[in-house]
């Protein structure tokens, strides 16, 4: 449920990087350089919140339960 915004946000995060941006001085940034890598920055954390949302209540992850009866279920084991 939250892993698919997850790499949406971070698709969208990976359009705006700009290359080299920590090795420039603020200074030096042109406003688009720094527009693009302000929204990097807003899309990159977005896409961490939605990641770590996922990995608490999806149940894709291994370590839940939710996947762990599912497997059992598809392999015919019973618990």
């Amino acid at each position: 449920m939250y892993l698919g915004p997850a790499l949406l946000f971070a698709a969208f995060a990976s359009l705006f990087y700009v290359p080299g941006f920590l090795d420039l001085p603020l200074g030096v940034l042109t406003p688009r350089q720094f527009l693009s890598q302000t929204l990097f920055l807003v899309f990159t954390l977005i896409s961490f919140a939605a990641l770590a949302r996922s990995i608490e209540l999806d149940p894709v992850w291994p370590w839940r339960p939710e996947f762990r009866r599912a497997v059992n279920w598809l392999l015919g084991r019973t618990p």
